[in-house]
């Protein structure tokens, strides 16, 4: 049994995938993190009730602890490398001036 398929029936069908797809999808709100900028220190606090603190040593984080008080909570600290290329004068290449 063969269909026949018509320009008319092809542009139905192209309009029919399409509805499908766009009744189908759900538009989702994201919201980006908003963090709060201290001196030393920034943090954000989660919807679970989280709090997330970016510092750049242990004093500082310390100083934050005591600033934000978070209340009872388990700490667990982890160490982020930020690496980035080096430039020519701090790998120890020299340049020797010519006169």
């Amino acid at each position: 049994m063969t269909l026949a398929i018509t320009p008319g029936m092809k542009h139905l069908l192209v309009c029919l995938m399409f509805l499908t797809m766009t009744s189908c999808a759900h538009k989702v709100e994201v919201d980006a993190p908003r963090f709060v900028r201290a001196d030393k220190f920034a943090y954000t606090k989660s919807d679970d009730g989280r709090v997330f603190i970016v510092t750049t040593n242990t004093k500082d984080f310390d100083d934050a602890m005591k600033r934000i008080q978070p209340g009872p909570a388990t700490v667990d600290k982890f160490d982020l490398w930020v690496i980035t290329p080096a430039s020519g004068a701090s790998r120890g290449e020299t340049r020797h001036r010519t006169h």
